[in-house]
């Protein structure tokens, strides 16, 4: 669950020590709230919008924060050539930029269906939205990000 946590606060934060408090915190959270852990639902979403909004949080008070391409994304085992590198650096730069443009509501949907990989069902419980909210959110953040990296040129750079 920890790993999970982390995984969506680095999506804020975009940073790995301010993920780390983060969690930390939503785990003091839980700790101050043992007593009271039987009585709420879904621990998991509980936890989920904690680690969201403590994330937001850190963010009010940070305003530059900056994507660490190393850090976010984990390179394969595999040595790939330095231009793959670059490239697919390039492009989770540009994906990154992409989904920063998205309203809080989409970016939310798209992270947990594309990058936890949940069923809508698990999405609908963890953030309260139903079902159709959801698909639609999915739907508009898909169309968003598709439309923005085609307004990339050969150049890699954007077109306004």
């Amino acid at each position: 669950m920890k790993d999970k946590l982390y995984r969506y606060a680095l999506r804020f934060v975009k940073d790995g020590e301010s993920a780390e408090d983060v969690v930390q915190d939503v785990m003091y959270k839980l700790w101050q709230k043992r007593q009271e852990v039987d009585t709420i639902e879904n621990l998991e979403a509980w936890m989920m919008v904690l680690t969201r909004n403590r994330a937001l949080d850190i963010l009010r008070k940070v305003k530059d924060n900056q994507v660490n391409i190393d850090e976010a994304y984990s390179v394969s085992d595999q040595a790939p050539i330095p231009d793959k590198i670059m490239e697919t650096a390039d492009l989770m730069t540009q994906l990154n930029a992409c989904l920063d443009q998205l309203p809080e509501k989409q970016r939310t949907v798209f992270h947990l269906r594309e990058i936890e990989q949940m069923t809508y069902e698990e999405i609908c419980t963890m953030t309260g939205f139903n079902l159709d909210d959801v698909k639609v959110s999915l739907f508009r953040s898909r169309k968003h990000i598709q439309r923005m990296l085609s307004k990339i040129n050969t150049f890699g750079l954007y077109q306004a």
